[in-house]
């Protein structure tokens, strides 16, 4: 039991350091903004059945470089 205790606690801290990711482009919408940020999600979207948290489901590297590709800056808020 205390095994399967420190294995949630683990992969507790280890999704609480991904970190939050801030995608500025100029003159951009809120509403585009989703939009976009849903089109990449969907492309970097990882099909693991033990993630447990829907941030662990995506290739955070994948998800950065579609954004960009649309025209973002992505920075990581720290």
């Amino acid at each position: 039991m205390r095994t399967l205790v420190a294995a949630g606690l683990v992969l507790g801290l280890l999704a609480g350091c991904a970190g939050r990711w801030t995608y500025d482009k100029a003159g951009v919408t809120p509403g585009a903004l989703d939009r976009d940020l849903a089109a990449c999600r969907s492309l970097a979207h990882r099909p693991y059945w033990f993630a447990f948290t829907r941030a662990a489901r995506v290739d955070q590297d994948a998800l950065n470089q579609c954004m960009q590709h649309r025209g973002y800056s992505a920075r990581r808020d720290d």
